[in-house]
């Protein structure tokens, strides 16, 4: 009877400890934890009208108008709206999978220190309508986020962290300055230090300069007036005294006019200007020099 009542007593006790282990909260989550289809947020893509992405290299605001994306801050320009509608397509496809971790000590290991996370912030028809923190990918097309007042670590999927964060802000502008079909083009003025010449299209559709007709070097580069692209951005101004070393006047039935200005760097680089553009492009010396050239070297050939 005796070894019964012990035996019922281990029992009991093995019991409680089981009791213990399932119900008390341990501190950090494994991802084991299931929390179903709960989402940081619920909006309608449609109507998301504002974005703003805040990391250690400033704010970034995207503002959509006439259904067309722009950049505010830190500076004003256009961006490829294609890249914002992947960032908005990916707040309404989000899906709070599993709970990683509640320990704050923890944070900083799934890129919510200071210099790792994001900070996304989503307008609805002009009013905030979420917030959250976005910390390092945890496998393909899959992130962790947070909310900003709560310890709590979430693995979310259908959210890539590239889409929101850039190696650097300028990767959000749009790098395409000019798109001039090569078919609409009646002559190019090509202004140098040392030569001026114009370049003008016959009846015939053939390019001369003076008597001369041009060959396959001055095709090709009027080639690349198709889609011109920086090499990136200076948020500078030149003063309207600048002396702009080379200048390519281009009459499409639209007269646009590419100002250069040669720096003395290693390697050597060029600022561009285009008159009504308060933008400073730059670009390297090897894609300057394919479009200006000696007249010598467009002719014949």
């Amino acid at each position: 009877m005796k070894s019964k009542t012990i035996l019922y007593l281990v029992i009991l006790v093995a019991l409680g400890l089981i009791a213990y282990f399932v119900t008390t909260d341990r501190g950090e989550k494994t991802a084991s934890y299931k929390v179903g289809d709960a989402k940081m947020m619920d909006v309608d893509s449609a109507k998301v009208d504002r974005l703003e992405i805040k990391t250690k290299d400033g704010n970034l605001v995207l503002v959509k108008t006439n259904n067309m994306w722009t950049i505010t801050e830190p500076f004003k320009y256009k961006t490829v709206s294609t890249l914002v509608e992947n960032a908005v397509s990916n707040l309404k496809n989000m899906k709070i999978e599993s709970l990683v971790s509640s320990n704050p000590e923890k944070q900083e290991s799934f890129g919510f220190s200071s210099a790792d996370k994001a900070e996304i912030t989503v307008f609805v028809e002009g009013k905030e309508a979420g917030k959250f923190l976005l910390g390092n990918p945890a496998a393909t097309n899959s992130s962790y986020v947070k909310k900003a007042d709560s310890d709590n670590i979430y693995i979310a999927d259908n959210i890539d962290r590239f889409t929101f964060v850039k190696p650097t802000i300028d990767d959000w502008r749009d790098r395409v300055i000019l798109s001039i079909p090569k078919e609409s083009i009646k002559s190019v003025e090509i202004k140098t230090a040392g030569e001026s010449y114009t370049a003008v299209k016959d009846e015939a559709g053939t390019f001369r300069i003076g008597p001369d007709s041009t060959g396959k070097t001055f095709g090709d580069m009027l080639s690349i007036f198709n889609k011109v692209e920086a090499m990136g951005f200076k948020d500078t101004t030149l003063s309207e005294n600048t002396a702009f070393t080379d200048v390519v006047k281009i009459d499409w039935g639209n007269v646009t006019e590419m100002r250069f200005l040669k720096l003395e760097t290693t390697p050597v680089k060029y600022l561009m200007q285009i008159p009504g553009d308060n933008q400073i492009y730059e670009f390297e010396d090897g894609y300057v020099n394919n479009i200006i050239k000696k007249r010598s070297e467009f002719i014949g050939g």
